[in-house]
């Protein structure tokens, strides 16, 4: 298991990874193309997001981008030079997907830092985090259709974020809003200047070092079952959940240290 201090040897092409204070930051690092998919960043995000998910020393996990932007979507120059274009959004679509599912899966909170532009699925990987956090001068938009294309990514997360009319107003015009805009949406939870993205950040992935790791993860599973199952069936799995984590030594120490009046000292066990 890689230390917490560390990222041992994993060396990538499109990305940079640092696990730092039991958080893993991950920065998209094609800057040239506004850090935009191609099939080796869709790889190679989803390998470093596999890796991280496994790590226990890891708490909480923030994606970032290298530059101007955060994420410029699919790598367009690439769909242009792809002989056979279908197959070319096909397999890039999947390779973003198995991204997408990891993160909201993993039982860790993901926090996007939305330091510029994110179009197309660069949006869609802003909104499958857990929290998102963006810079005032940044960009937005569903994209997909401003190319011609059918969103490949990301009409789910907006629609339920957003309600149906404003979900079509957005998606089928692929209009760009604001980062203040999506505020107001309630898409993101939160805009800062620029030049105070990082300690916004920390303020949030700070809270995670000293939280409950199981118990947050849980949570976080609870909150995305509750998107598609009935109430009978919901509670019955937070009844269930909450029986399971009351075995953990982590609830132990939260109940012995709210009796005895102290901060608890929670270790992920």
């Amino acid at each position: 298991m890689l230390s917490s201090d560390s990222w041992g040897t994993m060396n990538y092409e499109t990305l940079n990874v640092t696990i730092q204070d039991m958080v893993a930051y991950i920065t998209l690092d094609r800057p040239d193309r506004l850090n935009s998919f191609d099939m080796k960043l869709g790889h190679e995000l989803y390998e470093a997001l596999q890796d991280v998910a496994k790590n226990n020393a890891v708490r909480a996990v923030v994606i970032k981008g290298t530059g101007k932007g955060f994420c410029g979507g699919g790598d367009v120059k690439e769909m242009h030079a792809a002989k056979d274009k279908s197959r070319f959004l096909r397999d890039l679509t999947r390779a973003i997907h198995r991204c997408v599912i990891e993160m909201r899966t993993m039982e860790k909170p993901v926090i996007a830092a939305v330091n510029g532009a994110a179009f197309g699925a660069g949006l869609s990987l802003a909104l499958a985090c857990d929290i998102i956090i963006a810079v005032k001068d940044a960009k937005l938009s569903t994209a997909f259709i401003g190319i011609g294309l059918a969103p490949g990514c990301g009409t789910q997360f907006v629609t339920k974020l957003i309600g149906y009319q404003r979900a079509c107003e957005y998606i089928l015009t692929s209009k760009t809003f604001t980062a203040e805009e999506a505020y107001q949406l309630g898409m993101i939870n939160k805009v800062v200047d620029a030049d105070k993205l990082d300690a916004a950040v920390e303020d949030v992935v700070s809270a995670f070092r000293t939280l409950p790791p199981i118990a947050v993860g849980k949570a976080k599973m609870l909150i995305n079952k509750s998107l598609d199952n009935d109430m009978i069936s919901h509670l019955e799995l937070e009844s269930k959940t909450a029986a399971w984590s009351a075995g953990t030594e982590d609830f132990t120490e939260g109940v012995t240290a709210f009796v005895e009046k102290r901060k608890p000292a929670f270790k992920g066990k």
